[in-house]
């Protein structure tokens, strides 16, 4: 062979190692380091002349990644004192800088150990895996963040459809009871007059009767008829049924005027309005949820009319309002308020009911949130007023005290400006 010597075993050994992308470390019957190729150099930062004789653990699996003490009982290598061995097993080393590598290693013991090496483990460089893996994840989180807000999205717009039909169905209604109790309200008008002038016309009867003293046939008929119909309690009942029935019809009529009022769908673009109105049309809607929970107190203002989407506040007042009602237990007192400046309008909604828990503040607008009991309630109401709100660029806002009660404040700009969206915030004083 040209005069050249065979060449050494263990020489090769050697260059074969340092061949290797994975890097390799050679272990004693203490886990010392007796070995180390190039590429365990190159992953790790340290010299192979560094990492020979240093304690593996110590050296590099000393801490987790949180900075906690990471015990060398259970790292995986602890197994290689058992005379175990292990596969691809995923963990951390510590470079030389201080940064941490992520590495998958496996290890075993050699049948037969060479000199001090009793152990191989070998390292390979999952770094970059793990970062492509943390940014599938965050891609996934956020995924799955957008599909959950497409979601409620969803849900909100479905109800604000919901809440639009309801609307029209409310002003059909109205526009189609309000013919027929026009005309039967005008006809009861009517008959109220013409009652009274056919009592009038009995009265006058009543009065000849004397001159019929000498018709005694004709006066025994006259007055059998007169107990038969009972007269005098016709005379009195016959006007107080065709009051009744009037202001019967009078309630109706403001029953269909509030649902009008309250609906707006003729009215469904950004106009002047009168809140205070919209607030009493809605609490006319909403009584029969409110009357028998509590009392209601008026201190209003006497609001300037403002720029707005009538309707869609209506619909805020009214969640408030029946959450009002339903946070009472027992009977309690709901207090209306208004009040305003130069720049601003408020409507307030305050209950003596149970309050809301303080840590249960910051989420009651968040869509799908409630506190109510399952199924009495979607959690979309407050997060719907909330985006009404919002989109007139006013604030929703909120004050809570456990026993006491709460406190829902509409605050909103008095003409129509483009200005951000306000965040939301409580207010706990």
């Amino acid at each position: 062979m040209n005069g050249q010597s065979p060449t050494d075993p263990q020489t090769s050994f050697t260059q074969v190692l340092h061949m290797m992308t994975e890097g390799v470390l050679g272990l004693d019957q203490t886990q010392h380091i007796t070995s180390a190729n190039r590429a365990a150099q190159n992953m790790l930062g340290w010299t192979v002349e560094e990492l020979i004789g240093q304690k593996l653990h110590s050296l590099l699996q000393a801490r987790r990644r949180d900075g906690s003490p990471y015990p060398e009982n259970e790292s995986p290598l602890a197994w290689l004192n058992v005379g175990g061995a292990l596969y691809f097993i995923e963990d951390i080393f510590w470079r030389k800088d201080g940064s941490p590598l992520d590495v998958e290693l496996s290890a075993a013991l050699l049948p037969q150990p060479e000199h001090d090496t009793h152990a191989i483990v070998v390292l390979r460089d999952i770094s970059d895996r793990k970062e492509i893996q943390a940014n599938l994840l965050k891609a996934y989180k956020e995924l799955d963040a957008t599909s959950e807000d497409l979601e409620k999205a969803h849900s909100q717009l479905m109800q604000s459809e919901k809440m639009a039909s309801v609307g029209q169905l409310a002003a059909g209604v109205a526009h189609e009871i309000n013919n027929p109790i026009g005309f039967v309200y005008s006809n009861l008008g009517s008959l109220k007059a013409q009652v009274g002038n056919l009592l009038n016309v009995l009265n006058a009867y009543q009065k000849a009767e004397p001159a019929l003293a000498g018709h005694s046939e004709l006066l025994a008929a006259i007055e059998q008829v007169k107990l038969t119909a009972d007269l005098e309690f016709l005379q009195d009942d016959i006007a107080k049924l065709v009051d009744e029935s009037l202001d019967g019809i009078h309630r109706v009529k403001k029953i269909v005027d509030n649902l009008k009022n309250f609906s707006r769908v003729d009215t469904s673009e950004w106009q002047l309005a009168d809140l205070e109105q919209g607030l009493e049309s809605t609490l006319n809607i909403a009584w029969n949820e409110v009357k028998f929970k509590a009392e209601v107190i008026k201190e209003y203002a006497g609001l300037p009319e403002i720029e707005c989407i009538a309707a869609q506040l209506n619909q805020v007042f009214l969640n408030l309002m029946v959450n009002a009602a339903q946070a009472i237990e027992g009977r309690g007192i709901i207090t209306l308020r208004t009040g305003f400046d130069d720049k601003e309008v408020w409507v307030e909604v305050e209950d003596t009911g149970k309050g809301i828990h303080p840590e249960h503040l910051n989420k009651i607008f968040e869509p799908f949130f409630t506190t109510k009991p399952v199924g009495m309630g979607t959690g979309l109401g407050l997060s719907l007023a909330y985006g009404i709100v919002q989109r007139h660029h006013g604030r929703l806002e909120v004050r809570s005290e456990l026993g006491k009660g709460t406190a829902f404040r509409v605050t909103l700009p008095r003409r129509r400006e483009t200005q951000p969206d306000t965040a939301f915030r409580t207010d706990e004083d």
